[in-house]
């Protein structure tokens, strides 16, 4: 359920903040108060098209915040599907909108549009007048059908699996066949490649161990000549280090006992001593290791050329060397098998052609049942709505191929007049018969959709009088399955509010131009009714008028226990 709307800085709203309830919610207002934007900012921070247009005039960025219930199990799942954490099982959007961007967050956690939309498909459906015009395309029939009764959704979920499975096979199939010598020809290539990878035995960081191992043989003569120098300028020389640190150390040891300062020198004197020491056995010890070793060194070459080589050939490095081997041995695998796995998967195709039709069959058979059950549903809603002794009909005919949603073609068909034959939907409905058809949809579908808010633009376009009534009744029937959202301008809508928003418009002192929202109190509901009505003077007799309508739609909804 949709608890709050905060809008800030946008089009016309310099701030509005909107607490929904459940039931049926209903915003009026004069033509030109901003009705539209405020619906429009809800859509935008679900996902819809916007721009810096859309920023309050003079000021730096605008934002949209709405605040969810997460009450059922599929929002739970498709947050944590989206990695979001969910905060007092609340879903809590925002869409801060500046000149150069606009992000998204989802309970404080920054996500991508297609996240938002996502999430908004479980939580929220918008109807405005393109969505009514979607009921003109046959192909959105089939999913209002299927949407219809909960058994279709096994029977449609089986037939899914089973047409996927069905394009896998049919695609390795139908894939060109591979002719005897062009097999033959590939094998033999990737013998030869496997081989020669195979045979070098590569290891993992291989190539970076040689070329260490090079750079030391390659430079022996030099490293081993340069530590000998060094082992006899440090000790061996008669003035080498060692030898001039030994002498100190017998001058400095005479007066050490004088004074602590100076055993300290004589200590430390030592200690460089023994780091010389230390230093010339190291030395000694490393010489060995640096010896020359042509025999060594011709053979790391070779392999240093040869790991390059492949590195050529095969990948830039070892890792790739061997990712590209393992492909390969697939590949031949693959090749060598060929003969008998065309054989298994087409005998594979052909029992999915007959798992695709079985299944396809028994769809069809299932929505054959459900067309019976929603055409009376319709029709009784279409009458509810004033369509007086109007038909609805679902011709379900056979496609030319099978398609993710069966071999069937749905259409719904309606006559409005008696006497009229049936005739497809985008043949006869305006766009007042096409809202009043939504509606009665909705309804019909209205315990098995588990979006829980509805969100109607323009429900009531092109209706008055009697049928407005009966669309006011249908829209409050509605609401006790669903949250409602809608704009209205018609009177008899609008009294059957559970909570009446009243749009206005002014003119600061400024001059700046603002929409706001308040919520109307009884006495405020009754004084909108009769501005509706035509009267915004405060005349009794337009008040008395309004109250009579409030009162009808109290006791309506009171007989229907709402």
């Amino acid at each position: 359920m949709l608890l709050n709307l905060h809008v800030k800085n946008f089009a016309l709203i310099d701030e509005i903040d909107i607490d929904f309830s459940k039931g049926l919610n209903i915003l009026t207002g004069e033509t030109g108060a901003g009705k539209s934007i405020v619906l429009g900012s809800l859509a935008i921070a679900l996902g819809a098209k916007a721009d810096k247009d859309c920023i309050r005039t003079g000021e730096e960025f605008a934002l949209v915040e709405i605040t969810f219930t997460a009450d059922t199990e599929e929002v739970k799942n498709k947050l944590i599907e989206n990695d979001i954490s969910l905060e007092n099982d609340c879903v809590l959007i925002q869409r801060k909108i500046t000149p150069v961007r606009s992000v998204f967050k989802l309970n404080s956690q920054t996500v991508t549009i297609s996240v938002i939309k996502d999430i908004a498909s479980a939580l929220i459906d918008i109807y405005g007048q393109h969505d009514y015009q979607n009921l003109l395309n046959s192909r959105k029939h089939i999913e209002i059908l299927d949407s219809f009764a909960k058994d279709s959704a096994d029977a449609v979920s089986g037939y899914k699996k089973t047409y996927a499975e069905y394009l896998r096979l049919k695609a390795l199939a139908e894939s060109p066949e591979v002719d005897e010598v062009r097999r033959e020809r590939e094998i033999s290539l990737l013998e030869y490649q496997i081989n020669e990878i195979k045979s070098a035995a590569l290891k993992p960081n291989e190539d970076a161990e040689v070329e260490e191992r090079l750079k030391v043989l390659e430079n022996a003569y030099k490293i081993q000549s340069t530590l000998s120098l060094v082992k006899d300028m440090m000790y061996d020389y008669e003035s080498s280090a060692g030898e001039m640190i030994n002498k100190s150390i017998r001058e400095m040891s005479a007066i050490s006992s004088y004074d602590s300062a100076l055993s300290d020198m004589f200590d430390e004197l030592n200690n460089i001593y023994s780091l010389v020491s230390d230093f010339e056995r190291e030395t000694m010890g490393v010489l060995e290791d640096y010896a020359p070793n042509e025999e060594e060194l011709v053979r790391l070459r070779e392999r240093y050329n040869l790991i390059n080589e492949l590195e050529r050939k095969y990948g830039r490095t070892i890792e790739n060397v061997l990712e590209y081997l393992d492909d390969k041995e697939k590949e031949l695998a693959a090749l060598e098998d060929y003969a008998v796995k065309r054989e298994s998967i087409l005998k594979d195709y052909e029992k999915a052609k007959d798992a695709l039709k079985k299944s396809a069959d028994a769809l069809t058979e299932v929505r054959k049942k459900t067309a019976k059950s929603f055409e009376k549903a319709i029709t009784e809603g279409l009458s509810d709505l004033n369509f007086n002794q109007s038909s609805f009909n679902v011709a379900i005919t056979e496609a030319n191929d099978y398609t993710a949603n069966g071999i069937d073609k749905v259409n719904f068909e309606i006559s409005t007049n008696p006497g009229e034959p049936l005739k497809p939907l985008e043949n006869v409905s305006s766009g007042g018969e096409l809202s009043r058809i939504m509606l009665a949809i909705k309804t019909v579908g209205a315990k098995s959709d588990n979006t829980e808010t509805l969100i109607f633009d323009e429900i009531d376009a092109g209706i008055s009088g009697v049928t407005a009534w009966k669309v006011a009744k249908k829209l409050a029937l509605l609401s006790k399955d669903h949250q409602i959202i809608l704009i209205t301008h018609l009177q008899q809508i609008a009294a059957m509010a559970d909570v009446h928003f009243e749009i206005k418009k002014t003119v600061s002192d400024n001059s700046r131009t603002n929409t706001y929202i308040e919520v109307l109190d009884k006495d405020g509901e009754i004084k909108e009714i009769a501005r509706m009505l035509g009267d915004d003077s405060g005349s009794d007799k337009f008040l008395d008028n309004a109250s009579e309508i409030k009162k009808q739609a109290l006791d309506y909804k009171k007989s229907i226990d709402i």
